[in-house]
């Protein structure tokens, strides 16, 4: 799946570099308008699979008007797992709508969490975890963006001290930003540091280094870093990969006290299937998605409507006629 932000004056203008990119079959995830006026449309679309003789198209699961059948062949495609794959297109069957990502829409909502950070994150401080290489740094870069283009005080920690760069990869952003950079190379630093910075009434961000979650020693030093924090953990967790393995790293983050998950590099995969088994099997509320390398437009509210357009322009069909009454 290929997703990309376009910005330009007006809405009528981005939904031309759109168009002239993306062509007519581009799905459009989110759209909003900036700080200086300017309108950024959020837009998907499946990349055409390359010609190859070897390849034989799949005989067509489902047939016009089958909302079952269409959203299950479609969580099949994101390698969802059979037992949630199956309670979301049954639900979406019994939603009346419109179309088949609107009942897909609902049922998410149904069985899952979402939620906004800004929720959590205004008298606690938030601290963004997960495995390494799953995009820690890079979204409390976007976070920090996020923040100061809505015009909200804040600060950062950074307790990567470490690994080699990873506390210089954070100052480039911050100094740009001009950010005020923080580092805490224990848990008792890390307390001293939160208890001076709340007196200044800014919101306060905590990078930690990255681990492994099958690694015992690993999860006890991020725990006492949790426990020292008193903040709230988010994980960072990649688009891609094994649902099965996500699941059980997603596990291993929600035993420490990750209740939230930001999913990372969804401009980098087609299938997204690890992100609902993630957010399935360790229960976790879903918060922002990173669509983007940028840093400046990377992030997009978690939402049912957006989940579904991007799990679903492939395979989306019309309900039959006794289900198009408004969802509810």
């Amino acid at each position: 799946m290929r997703v990309k932000t376009f910005t330009a004056d007006s809405t009528a203008a981005a939904m031309g570099l759109v168009r002239d990119e993306l062509g007519d079959a581009a799905i459009i995830v989110s759209t909003r308008t900036e700080r200086d006026g300017t309108a950024s449309i959020t837009a998907a679309i499946d990349p055409a699979i390359p010609a190859n003789e070897d390849y034989e198209e799949p005989e067509p699961l489902v047939f016009p008007g089958e909302a079952e059948a269409t959203v299950r062949q479609a969580l099949t495609y994101h390698g969802v797992p059979p037992w949630l794959s199956s309670r979301l297109a049954k639900t979406s069957a019994e939603i009346p709508a419109p179309t088949v990502a609107q009942s897909l829409a609902v049922a998410l909502e149904r069985h899952f969490a979402f939620a906004r950070l800004d929720q959590y994150w205004s008298s606690k401080p938030l601290l963004i975890i997960g495995p390494s290489a799953s995009g820690k740094t890079v979204t409390a870069a976007k976070l920090c963006t996020r923040e100061c283009l809505a015009k909200r005080p804040i600060t950062v920690i950074s307790t990567d001290t470490k690994r080699a760069g990873g506390i210089e990869q954070l100052a480039a952003f911050t100094r740009i930003l001009e950010i005020e950079l923080f580092t805490a190379g224990d848990a008792d630093e890390l307390a001293d540091a939160i208890g001076r910075l709340k007196a200044q009434g800014k919101r306060i961000l905590i990078d930690t280094p990255g681990g492994n979650p099958l690694e015992d020693d690993d999860m006890a030093a991020l725990s006492t870093l949790l426990d020292a924090a008193g903040g709230t953990p988010v994980l960072t967790l990649a688009a891609g990969g094994d649902p099965m393995e996500a699941v059980d790293i997603a596990r291993a983050y929600a035993e420490i006290g990750a209740e939230h998950v930001i999913i990372t590099r969804m401009d980098m995969a087609r299938r997204y299937g690890a992100l609902l088994a993630a957010a399935e099997g360790a229960g976790l509320t879903m918060t922002d998605m990173s669509i983007s390398a940028k840093i400046a437009d990377g992030l997009i509210p978690a939402t049912p409507a957006a989940l579904a357009r991007l799990m679903l322009p492939h395979t989306e069909a019309p309900k039959s006629p006794d289900q198009t009454e408004a969802a509810p």
